[in-house]
């Protein structure tokens, strides 16, 4: 996933969420053939080996388009990763077992000049 398709502005990497490409370019072998279709919501059933789950995705929408146009899905061995490929790219979901915890959001940083100019108003305020 990238920024750009990333909607809900989500920056977490925990299960569910974001897949952190460094642990899917060394982490993510070996790769097992999956199936995986769309239950609703953000619930997806997913068959790996002969094991059927239901796993969970703070990206439904964007999983669901990647499955539609899929020429073939892999899983991660033992660990909710799939990755979908179609004719022009691969695309890595990190999914959850559990239902989701929430989104971590990007904060903005301070803006220290201008809060201590205010710090300055008021310290000048108090002085008359």
């Amino acid at each position: 996933m990238t920024e750009n398709t990333n909607k809900n502005l989500c920056y977490s990497y925990a299960d569910g969420h974001h897949l952190h490409y460094i642990a899917a370019r060394t982490a993510s072998k070996p790769r097992v053939p999956a199936d995986a279709g769309h239950l609703g919501g953000n619930a997806f059933l997913v068959k790996v080996g002969n094991k059927t789950e239901i796993w969970f995705s703070h990206s439904p929408e964007e999983l669901q388009l990647a499955l539609a146009t899929a020429t073939e899905v892999e899983a991660t061995h033992d660990r909710t990763w799939l990755f979908v490929k179609n004719k022009l790219f691969t695309q890595g979901f990190n999914l959850s077992r559990e239902k989701l915890t929430p989104c971590v959001r990007e904060t903005k940083q301070l803006d220290m000049s201008s809060i201590m100019k205010m710090i300055q108003d008021r310290d000048t305020q108090k002085k008359n």
